[in-house]
């Protein structure tokens, strides 16, 4: 079902070095999109699925729970981008110029360090669980709920790191089919396991919270073994071999180089998330409830979207390698279009269909949630365009190593905008001006992504990130 090495370098070869046609440059796109978009689609629906099960079946608390450890459970997987924008930058380029042998060495020293921040990630989640849902404003049913998932979860830390890289060198050599395939095992085992064990399947135990959990922990493992056993055997081009995972000075500051921009900009998102999360905590129970489904819904927009950032990402790397620039920025065009367009649908989706989006999520019952959360689905429409412009743009200059360009932005936009924002508008208990609550805190979203993408936007058309040295 996979495409097999030797089709995928030669389909490679034959497209970075003839002059393509739009019309070839874009079925070219699509090639590579279509398998992301699977594959985000899949990831979505990993998430998704623990929010349906627990809104459905489970209490408001659980949902709420769900919301703060899904959160950080974010935040932690977002540190694998500490690897993979260096590593997939270096393969990329490595792979446009034909450079097969130094793209293994890159995607062997690559599993090396996924498993180094795996571990790091296990054993610091697992120690400062309780703490960190305390250190976020949640207490009582909602705070031990968001504490046992998290746990649960974290525990599979080194294979979801495996799972995260293994995949991502794969796709910036030009294979985005194998990962998708990954996914859907990844997603039918979390959702069969989340859905068995809350309700008691077929003599299962009824283990609540913790079952939702143990799903995601278990089909996520399965994900991390699957993709590891797919570069054994050898993906477009790359083959994972013991000789590779050998730690080595130079090549391993080579991938930290270009990837400490992206250590500042998880960092940044990391604590300004947090922060901006604890605000909304603050307004209470139901309101983080809502602001999770919410999130959900809107998260939709994410995986439309990256079905077109991780080809730009990619291809930017390709050409560069190549040495064609030219190339390299009529692709990120094109993805950028797409991206917008399909954002522009989805912001049709979420202004009309905000209710039955969420009914989706809850069914029939908990109004309060319906009543809190749908109407912020209007709100983040309008940050469609930004949102398009940030993912795809940021994919392009991580793809061409110039990975302090994100970094800049998200700084910029958590703590220039988001933050100030959400205080002035959202917290009255706090002496804000206007006390809007949870719409308040969207409405800082949406500032925040539609100035940071414009931001991204002019940094693109001045084109100085085609100059980065990877």
């Amino acid at each position: 079902m996979a495409v097999t090495s030797s089709e995928t370098v030669n389909d490679t070869a034959a497209t970075l070095q003839t002059d393509s046609t739009d019309a070839e440059l874009l079925r070219h796109i699509r090639r590579l999109a279509g398998p992301v978009l699977i594959q985000q689609a899949l990831m979505y629906l990993v998430g998704v699925s623990d929010t349906l099960i627990t809104g459905r079946y489970l209490t408001s608390d659980d949902v709420a729970a769900v919301t703060i450890a899904t959160y950080i459970s974010w935040f932690l997987s977002g540190l694998m981008a500490v690897i993979t924008s260096g590593s997939m930058a270096i393969v990329s380029n490595r792979v446009g110029a034909g450079d097969y042998a130094e793209a293994n060495r890159t995607t062997g020293l690559s599993i090396f360090l996924a498993l180094a921040m795996g571990f790091f990630v296990q054993v610091f989640g697992l120690s400062t669980a309780g703490a960190i849902v305390t250190g976020m404003n949640m207490s009582g049913p909602s705070a031990e709920a968001a504490s046992i998932y998290f746990r649960v979860v974290v525990a599979a830390g080194p294979l979801i790191a495996l799972r995260i890289v293994g995949n991502a060198c794969m796709a910036a050599a030009g294979d985005t089919r194998t990962g998708s395939l990954i996914m859907v095992v990844v997603n039918a085992i979390n959702v069969f396991l989340s859905y068995a064990l809350v309700v008691g399947l077929g003599g299962l135990p009824m283990l609540g919270i913790t079952g939702v959990a143990l799903g995601t922990a278990i089909g996520e493992s399965v994900g991390g073994v699957l993709s590891v056993v797919a570069l054994i055997r050898g993906r477009a081009g790359l083959r994972l071999r013991a000789v590779n995972l050998v730690p080595e000075r130079t090549r391993l500051a080579r991938i930290v180089r270009i990837s400490l921009p992206t250590l500042g900009e998880t960092s940044a998102g990391i604590l300004g998330q947090v922060w901006f999360l604890a605000l909304v905590n603050r307004l209470g129970a139901i309101s983080t409830a809502a602001h999770g489904v919410a999130i959900k819904c809107e998260s939709i927009s994410y995986l439309m979207v990256g079905g077109f950032a991780s080809p730009a990402g990619i291809l930017a790397g390709q050409y560069l390698g190549a040495n064609r620039p030219e190339m390299a920025k009529k692709a990120s065009n094109y993805c950028w279009a797409l991206g917008n367009l399909l954002l522009a649908a989805m912001g049709i989706l979420l202004f009309f269909a905000n209710e039955p989006m969420f009914r989706i999520f809850l069914g029939s019952g908990k109004p309060e949630l319906i009543a809190e959360g749908a109407p912020m689905l209007p709100v983040v429409a309008f940050a469609m365009p930004g949102l398009a412009t940030i993912n795809v743009i940021s994919a392009v200059f991580r793809g061409a190593g110039a990975t302090r360009l994100p970094f800049y932005s998200a700084m910029m936009g958590l703590f220039l905008l988001r933050i100030p924002i959400t205080y002035l508008l959202a917290n009255p208990e706090d002496g804000s001006w206007l006390g809007w609550g949870l719409k308040g805190a969207w409405i800082a979203m949406l500032v925040d992504l539609n100035l940071r993408g414009l931001w991204l936007g002019v940094q693109f058309w001045r084109g100085k990130w085609m100059k980065s040295k990877v």
